[in-house]
């Protein structure tokens, strides 16, 4: 399921702050193109369905995790609903452009892969993207001493693994991209990594130790501009 890695407290510093990655990802992916019905699948807390709307006239963002969903802004053509992880309860060639930002890993499933098949329209345009924030660098400067990587979460994932027939591969891009953020703004990246956010409970002593990991970035990076850099992926399709 979709919503497993999820909880409150990890929802509540996802929605707080997450870098524009998804706009930038769509715009060099999708270019100036437009749509009418988009629908993004796996949506969060909705920060992709935002990204999503810059193109469409409607669009849908649904997902398993309520959490997530409760943390969603109502904005005008924009709604939000919530799904089971697998099935699409919509029309036949209901959608004429279809996103998973980071969230096909989670809900790989043949029988999700005929569902969006059904419910995309005919030729519609079907993109699954990530990114991948570089943390090691910040982690050795705050001394956090992180147990190996054990999953094998694969960030560029696509449907290769399914039987995917009336999907047509356009394209696989990777790009590695650098942005700027504030120490509250980074504080906010570190504290939605369920694990790490753990971690910093142990160091600092504290059940919430958001404030002090501020202090501690401000103390590390005096001007309080940070430089991050990211890892991009994007797999297109059509129908």
């Amino acid at each position: 399921m979709l919503s497993e890695d999820y909880n409150t407290i990890t929802a509540y510093h996802y929605e707080a702050y997450r870098p524009p990655l998804h706009s930038i990802i769509l715009g060099k992916c999708l270019l100036d193109r437009k749509f009418k019905h988009g629908l993004d699948i796996g949506c969060g807390t909705g920060k992709s369905t935002v990204a999503l709307k810059r193109f469409c006239k409607r669009t849908l963002g649904i997902d398993p995790s309520t959490p997530m969903l409760e943390k969603t802004k109502s904005e005008e053509g924009i709604a939000y609903d919530h799904f089971d992880g697998k099935h699409l309860y919509f029309k036949e060639n209901s959608f004429d452009i279809i996103t998973l930002a980071g969230s096909w890993w989670y809900g790989k499933s043949q029988v999700l892969l005929d569902e969006i098949c059904k419910v995309g329209a005919i030729d519609a345009s079907v993109v699954l993207y990530d990114f991948e924030i570089i943390f090691t660098p910040i982690y050795d400067r705050l001394q956090l001493k992180l147990k190996p990587e054990i999953n094998n979460y694969n960030h560029f994932i696509d449907f290769s693994d399914f039987n995917a027939k009336g999907f047509k591969l356009l394209s696989k891009v990777f790009e590695e991209i650098r942005f700027r953020v504030t120490a509250k703004e980074l504080a906010h990246l570190i504290c939605s990594e369920k694990e790490v956010f753990k971690l910093l409970q142990l160091d600092y002593d504290a059940l919430n130790p958001f404030e002090k990991l501020i202090d501690m970035l401000i103390d590390i990076y005096a001007n309080n501009s940070i430089e991050l850099s990211a890892k991009t992926y994007c797999t297109s399709y059509y129908l």
